[in-house]
Order: C-alpha cells, then structure tokens, then sequence
C-alpha cells in the first residue's frame, strides 16, 4: 500500500463515518432544527465549514438516501 492509498483510505472511513452519523442523526426522533445544528457541530469539529445553501442541499442529499434505503431496503443485500 503506497502513502497515497492510505491516505485515500482514511479519507474514505472519515467521509462514511460522517455520513453515517449525519443520517442517524436525520432519523433519530428529535426536532429537525436540534438535528441540523448537531450535524452543523459535528461538521465543524472536522473542519467542514458550510454556509447555509450547501448545508440546507447535504441535508436534502442525506434524507434522499434515507428514503430511498426506505423504500427499498433489500437494494443493500446482494439478491444474487
């Protein structure tokens, strides 16, 4: 594994685990407000800084997922 494999490869763990915290914070039963400004805080502890229309369309993008997965959930396991 050469430097810059490692370094996409921590990109990427960093990147899901991002993610993954931002749609189990979409889908926990609290407020939407309570929520965003979780994802907000947890985005700037990591140095993503978003202004308000980038934020606003990642929330859209991560809820889109999450209906998806909703409506289809058997898309995740190898049918084959």
């Amino acid at each position: 594994m050469t430097k810059g494999d490692g370094i996409a490869l921590v990109a990427a763990f960093v990147g899901g685990a991002i993610a993954g915290a931002a749609v189990g914070l979409l889908f926990a039963p609290e407020k939407g407000e309570d929520q965003r400004a979780k994802i907000k805080e947890a985005l700037e502890k990591r140095g993503v800084k978003l202004d308000k229309y980038s934020f606003d369309k990642l929330v859209d993008e991560i809820k889109n997922i999450g209906k998806k997965k909703e409506a289809d959930p058997a898309e995740d396991f190898d049918t084959e």
